[in-house]
């Protein structure tokens, strides 16, 4: 079913700031189960509200927060700048904050809220979920931030997890490595790979590569499957 939408800006407090986020959400006044989406190192751009949308449409609400405060990555030394200079602690305690902010939404109450997000915002999403306990769920795809092994003992919530054998930015070392602290740790995990795909093969529907666009098509309705028997 693809549920009709609404999106707009939206806006929480994390201390005394403001941050602020695109939200998409079913037109549905009943309460649906939520997704935290987090961007990669290009910030909230045209295809991360495009992906922020299509979660909507799948049925859930979708939260992009931006926290690169509507800076836009406009090339590839930019968007690295931006993402190498990100005060992660910070970006952590703004990405747990939205769970209030969500919370108090009429349309979210009480359903079980995820945490997921694409290459540095795949990482920013494990921080998040070792951190708090307050999602119930993460999709990470194609992590290309890596926290130290240590950090990761303190996740509970079940992962699933999606990449590329062909990507360059989360090799097959990264993710041979980052399976065995999880299985060392005992976690809930599930990793996907998708044969020929690269990095940002779902947040970036422009790619020319079929192999991106079937890992894209594939890893979508996986974890939207997955999600809506963790969210229940």
């Amino acid at each position: 079913m693809s549920w009709p939408i609404v999106s707009m800006h939206a806006a929480y407090k994390s201390r005394d700031e403001v941050v602020d986020g695109f939200l998409a959400r079913p037109l549905n006044h009943k309460p649906m189960p939520t997704l935290v989406l987090l961007h990669g190192y290009r910030g909230v751009d045209a295809p991360q509200r495009a992906v922020t949308r299509r979660f909507a449409q799948a049925g859930f609400v979708c939260l992009s927060p931006d926290l690169f405060h509507g800076k836009i990555g406009a090339d590839p030394a930019h968007c690295a700048y931006l993402k190498t200079s990100l005060d992660i602690e910070r970006a952590v305690e703004k990405i747990v904050d939205s769970v209030g902010y969500l919370r108090a939404l009429p349309f979210v109450g009480k359903k079980g809220i995820a945490l997921s997000g694409f290459c540095m915002g795949g990482g920013l999403a494990l921080y998040g979920l070792a951190r708090s306990h307050l999602f119930a769920a993460g999709v990470i795809f194609y992590q290309s931030l890596f926290p130290d092994p240590l950090e990761l003992k303190g996740i509970r919530a079940p992962l699933q997890c999606h990449y590329g054998t062909q990507d360059a930015n989360t090799t097959k070392e990264e993710i041979e490595a980052f399976r065995a602290a999880l299985s060392q740790y005992k976690k809930n995990l599930e990793i996907h790979l998708y044969r020929g795909a690269g990095h940002a093969f779902l947040n970036n529907p422009s790619s020319k590569s079929a192999a991106n666009r079937n890992a894209a098509q594939q890893s979508f309705a996986r974890s939207c499957a997955w999600l809506r028997k963790m969210l229940h």
